[in-house]
C-alpha cells in the first residue's frame, strides 16, 4: 500500500472513530471508502437512528414532554456560545459561531483529498447533521426528519468541522462575525446572538401592538357622505341616486356601443346630454344620437370635439329645427354658421357660446339671411362688432331677447344702434344697412322701399354683460329712454360708467322691469339706488354684486316694495356700507338710521322677503350666524345661501331640510 494512502486511511479512521487495530481494512467498494473518508460512518448512522427514536418518544410524551423539551432547548441555547464547534449543532433555523483552527498536515492532506474526490464525483451531495450538546445534557431535538434535498450541499472548500458535519462559513449581516450555516440558506444571515436580539425586539414590538389594540379609543363621529358642487367648495350630503340616474350614467359611459336611444323622455335625454358633455365624449359621431328629422330643439352642451363639418350636418339631420343651443362651439366658422341659417328655415332661437372664429362680417351675413325669423339670439365670447349689430337691428326687427356677453368687438357705437340716431354719422351708418335690406327684399316691405329707423319694438330681454370696451353713460341713458318702457329684463353688468343719472332715467322709463342686474356698476350711489327702488316694485331678481356704495337704506326700500315677489338677490362683495341692519331688512326688520352714534332702533316690522329662494351674501363680513338665523326663520322658501369669505358663518348656522350653504369655510376641504 502506498504510504500516502496509509496516512489518509489513518486520518479518516481517527475522524470517524472507526480506527481499530493497525488500520487493517477488508475489501470495500469505492463509495464505502469515500463515505468513511468524509466522516459518514456506522457511528454516524447509529446516532441518526437514536435521534429518530428520541423524537418519536418525545412526540408521545404529551404536553409535559413538550414543556420539558422547550426548557431543555432554552438551556441548550444558553450554552451554545461556550461549546466547541464539534459539539455544537444548530437546527435548520439556528446558527453558531466557530473559530478557524490550524489543521495539522495530515488533516490538511485528507481535506484536499476529499475535495478532489468530491469534484470528481460531480453533483453527488452528502449532508451531515449532528446533535448539539451543552453542559453534559443532551438537547431535545425538535427538528424535522432528515431530508438531504432540503439541506445545504457539502462541496469543496469546507473547513475541518464542516468536513464532518456539513455547512459553510458566512459573515453575520449585523455584527460581521463569521459563523457556520447548515441547512437551507436563510433570507438574512444572523449569528446566534444577533438572532436572539432580533427575536426579543420583535416580541417587544408585538406586545406593544397588542397593548394599543386593547386600548379603548373614542370612535370618531361618522362623516356624512359629502360631495363638492361645481360652482363652489360646498360639500353637502348627497342623495341616493335613482335607478333612472344610474341607467343614464351607464349609458353615458358606454356611448360608443349605443345605436339609438329609442323612446327616451325629454328630461332624461337632456340629463344624458349633460353627462355625456361633461365626460367630453360628444363628437361628430355621437352627436347623431341627439338628432332626428322630427326634432325641433337641439342642445349640445360641449361642442369642443365637433368640427365645422359636423356642425353643418345639423341642418341636414334636423330640418324642422326651431331652437339651437351650441355651447363651447369654438370650431364653428362663418361658412357653417351661414349654412345653418340657410338650411333651417324655421330657426327662431339661437344661442352660440364661444364661436370666436366667426368674424364680424360673417355675423352680419347670418342676420341678413335669418331676417325676421329670429325671436331670440345669444352670443358669448365672440367677435360680435358694429357690422353685426347694425345688421341685427335692421333685419331682425321681431327679436324679443338679445344677450351679448364678453364680446370683444362690442363698443359704444354698437350700443348706440339700439337708440334713436342723433348724429349724422349714426344716421349714415344705419342708412346704408337699410338700403341693403330694401334691395334684397327681406322683410314685409316691398323691394326698393327705404325704411326709416325703427326701434326693436318686440324686445323684452336685453342683456349686455361685461363688455370688453368702455361704455359711455350717456349712450346707456339713450337706450333706456328708447327701450325702457318695453323691457322686462335688463342686465348691464360691467358698465362701470353708469351713474346716478342713469338710475333717474330708469325710474322714469323702465316701468315694467322685473329683473335687474347692475353687478360691478360701482359708480352708482346708495341714495340713487334707494330712490329707484322706492319708485318701482315687483322685482323677482336683483343682482347688485360689487356695487360698493350700496347702503342699508337701499336694501330696505327694495324689501319694502318688492319683498313679496323677490326670488333671487345678490349682494356679493357689498361690504363697504352695508351693515347687519341692511341684512336684517330681508327678515322684515327695518331699523332706523341713526347718525349721532346712538344704537339703531327697530322702526318697522314687515313680512320681509317671504318668497326669497336664492341669496348671495359672499364677502359681506357683517353676515353672522345670528343674522342668518333671523333671515332663515322669516324666509321659509330659502334654498341656497352663498357665504364665500364670511368668516363669521360657522357650523352652527341655522339649517333645515332643503337649505344648503355654498362656500361655508367649515364645509370646504
Amino acid at each position: 500500500m502506498d504510504p500516502n494512502d496509509r496516512a489518509r486511511g489513518n486520518a479518516a479512521g481517527r475522524a470517524g472513530g472507526r480506527s481499530k487495530g493497525a488500520g487493517i481494512r477488508g475489501p470495500s467498494s469505492a463509495l464505502t471508502d469515500y463515505l468513511q473518508e468524509i466522516g459518514v460512518t456506522e457511528h454516524f448512522r447509529e446516532r441518526r437512528r437514536r435521534e429518530a427514536e428520541e423524537r418519536a418518544a418525545a412526540e408521545q410524551g404529551g404536553q409535559q414532554g413538550e414543556q420539558q423539551q422547550q426548557a431543555n432547548a432554552e438551556a441548550g441555547n444558553a450554552d451554545e456560545e461556550g461549546a466547541e464547534t464539534e459539539n455544537a449543532e444548530p437546527d435548520h433555523e439556528e446558527t453558531q459561531d466557530v473559530e478557524e483552527e490550524t489543521a495539522d498536515s495530515a488533516l490538511a492532506a485528507d481535506m484536499q483529498h476529499a475535495e478532489d474526490q468530491a469534484q470528481e464525483a460531480g453533483p453527488s451531495t452528502v449532508t451531515v447533521q449532528i446533535k448539539a450538546k451543552g453542559k453534559g445534557k443532551r438537547k431535545k431535538d425538535e427538528e424535522s426528519d432528515y431530508e438531504p434535498e432540503d439541506e445545504m450541499t457539502v462541496r469543496g472548500g469546507l473547513n475541518r468541522s464542516s468536513a464532518r458535519k456539513g455547512g459553510r462559513m458566512h459573515d453575520c449581516d449585523m455584527c460581521g462575525k463569521r459563523f457556520l450555516v447548515r441547512g437551507e440558506m436563510p433570507d438574512q444571515l444572523l449569528c446566534a446572538a444577533c438572532r436572539r436580539s432580533k427575536d426579543k425586539a420583535s416580541a417587544a414590538d408585538a406586545a406593544s401592538v397588542a397593548r394599543r389594540a386593547r386600548t379603548v379609543q373614542k370612535k370618531p363621529a361618522a362623516r356624512h357622505k359629502m360631495r363638492k358642487t361645481e360652482g363652489g367648495l360646498l360639500e353637502f350630503e348627497a342623495e341616493l341616486p335613482t335607478l333612472q340616474n344610474l341607467c343614464v350614467r351607464a349609458i353615458a359611459r358606454h356611448l360608443d356601443q349605443v345605436d339609438s336611444f329609442g323612446e327616451v323622455s325629454g328630461p332624461s335625454l337632456d340629463r344624458l346630454n349633460r353627462i355625456i358633455s361633461k365626460l367630453r365624449v360628444l363628437d361628430a359621431q355621437t352627436m347623431r344620437l341627439f338628432m332626428g328629422a322630427d326634432r325641433t330643439s337641439v342642445t349640445l352642451y360641449d361642442c369642443t370635439r365637433i368640427d365645422a363639418a359636423g356642425l353643418r350636418r345639423i341642418s341636414d339631420e334636423c330640418p324642422m329645427l326651431e331652437r339651437l343651443d351650441l355651447q363651447f362651439c369654438g370650431r364653428m366658422d362663418g361658412a357653417s354658421l351661414l349654412a345653418l341659417a340657410q338650411g333651417l328655415p324655421k330657426l327662431q332661437h339661437v344661442r352660440l357660446d364661444g364661436a370666436f372664429l366667426v368674424r364680424d362680417t360673417e355675423w352680419a351675413a347670418f342676420f341678413r339671411e335669418a331676417g325676421g325669423r329670429l325671436r331670440s339670439f345669444s352670443a358669448a365670447f365672440a367677435g360680435f362688432g358694429p357690422q353685426a349689430m347694425r345688421a341685427l337691428v335692421t333685419h331682425c326687427v321681431n327679436i324679443e331677447s338679445l344677450r351679448l356677453a364678453e364680446c370683444s368687438d362690442f363698443d359704444d357705437d354698437c350700443l348706440a344702434m339700439l337708440a334713436v340716431p342723433i348724429t349724422e354719422y349714426e344716421e349714415a351708418e344705419q342708412e346704408a344697412e337699410r338700403k341693403l335690406r330694401a334691395e334684397t327684399g327681406k322683410g314685409k316691405q316691398a323691394v326698393g322701399t327705404v325704411l326709416s329707423w325703427q326701434p326693436l319694438a318686440q324686445l323684452r330681454v336685453l342683456e349686455l354683460q361685461r363688455p370688453h370696451k368702455p361704455m359711455v353713460c350717456t349712450t346707456a341713458r339713450r337706450v333706456v329712454r328708447a327701450l325702457g318702457a318695453q323691457l322686462r329684463v335688463l342686465d348691464m353688468s360691467g358698465f362701470r360708467d353708469l351713474d346716478d343719472g342713469f338710475m333717474g332715467d330708469m325710474g322714469d322709463h323702465a316701468t315694467s322691469l322685473q329683473e335687474l342686474a347692475l353687478a360691478s356698476c360701482d359708480s352708482i350711489t346708495g341714495d340713487a339706488m334707494a330712490a329707484f327702488f322706492a319708485r318701482r316694485n315687483g322685482f323677482t331678481r336683483v343682482d347688485l354684486g360689487r356695487c360698493y356704495m350700496l347702503t342699508d337704506n337701499a336694501v330696505q326700500e327694495l324689501v319694502r316694495h318688492s319683498g313679496a315677489t323677490l326670488r333671487h338677490l345678490s349682494l356679493n362683495s357689498v361690504d363697504d356700507s352695508l351693515t347687519q341692519n341692511g341684512l336684517l331688512a330681508l327678515a322684515g326688520q327695518m331699523f332706523e338710521q341713526c347718525t349721532s352714534g346712538k344704537e339703531p332702533r327697530l322702526a318697522e316690522q314687515t313680512l320681509g322677503c317671504v318668497g326669497l329662494e336664492v341669496l348671495d351674501v359672499s364677502w359681506v363680513r357683517s353676515t353672522t350666524d345670528n343674522v342668518l338665523e333671523t333671515v332663515v326663520s322669516q324666509c321659509k322658501r330659502l334654498a341656497s345661501i352663498s357665504v364665500y369669505g364670511c368668516g363669521s358663518v360657522s357650523a352652527f348656522a341655522p339649517v333645515r331640510p332643503g337649505l344648503k350653504y355654498v362656500g361655508r369655510e367649515c364645509d370646504t376641504l
